[in-house]
C-alpha cells in the first residue's frame, strides 16, 4: 500500500512538469536494480559486462531527463528516484508472494484499502459534477490492464516485471519517430542508449 500510494503522488507531482516519456525512462533503472536484488538474492550470476551496460543506460536515463531545463533539479531528482524506488519495492513485495497467493487478489485488496484511505478527501458533490468525469474514468480501464500485467509479471519474475516500462518506453519513441515529432538530440541519444543497453542486459542475463 506504502509503495502504491508513493507511486502514484510522485508521478501526479512529477507529471505536471515532465512528460510521461521521462518517467517510463526513469524506470528503466529498475532493470539494474532488479538485477543487483536477484543477483544478492543467489537467484542470477554476476557477470563482468554488466558494468559498463549498466553504465550506458544510466548515461542513456540522465540524457534523457536531464536534456532540457529544470528550474527545481533537485526536486525533480528526489520525486523520481522515490517513485523508481516506490516502482521496484512494489514489484519485489509481489514477487515474494508465495507460489498459492493470487497476484490479483493482493492487487485488489491493496487498491481498495487505498480507496478507502483516500475517501475521506474527496468531496463527492464537487467530484460528480467534474467535466470528462466519464473520460477520465474510461482510461482507468486500460490503467487497470496495466496494473494487472505488473502484478502477475512482477510474481513470476522481477526482471520481467521490471522490462514492461523499457517495452513501454520502446512504443513512445517509435510512436514519436512514425510522427516525426521534434524529440531533440539529448533525448534521441538518450532514447537509443536506454533501449539498447536494457536489451543487450536482458540477452545477457538469460544467456549467463
Amino acid at each position: 500500500m506504502l509503495c502504491k500510494i508513493a507511486e502514484f503522488y510522485t508521478s501526479a507531482a512529477l507529471l505536471k512538469t515532465v512528460s510521461a516519456y521521462e518517467l517510463k525512462a526513469w524506470l528503466s533503472l529498475n532493470v539494474i536494480v532488479s538485477f543487483l536484488a536477484d543477483f544478492l538474492r543467489g537467484i542470477e550470476n554476476f557477470f563482468v559486462a554488466f558494468l559498463p551496460c549498466a553504465a550506458v543506460l544510466i548515461a542513456g536515463v540522465c540524457l534523457i531527463a536531464f536534456g532540457r531545463k529544470n528550474n527545481n533539479r533537485l526536486r525533480y531528482v528526489l520525486l523520481s528516484m522515490v517513485y523508481v524506488a516506490s516502482k521496484f519495492l512494489y514489484g519485489l513485495q509481489m514477487n515474494t508472494l508465495t507460489t498459492d497467493a493470487s497476484a490479483v487478489s493482493v492487487l485488489f485488496l491493496v487498491m481498495l484499502c487505498i480507496a478507502v484511505l483516500q475517501f475521506p478527501f474527496i468531496n463527492i458533490k464537487i467530484f460528480f459534477h467534474k467535466k470528462g468525469l466519464l473520460a477520465g474514468a474510461s482510461t482507468r480501464i486500460f490503467n487497470t490492464a496495466g496494473l494487472w500485467t505488473e502484478a502477475a509479471a512482477a510474481q513470476q519474475n522481477l526482471l520481467l516485471y521490471s522490462l514492461i516500462q523499457p517495452m513501454q518506453l520502446a512504443i513512445l519513441f517509435a510512436v514519436a519517430l512514425i510522427r516525426q515529432e521534434k524529440i531533440g538530440k539529448c533525448k534521441l541519444a538518450g532514447s537509443i542508449l536506454t533501449l539498447i543497453s536494457v536489451t543487450v542486459i536482458t540477452i545477457l542475463i538469460y544467456y549467463n
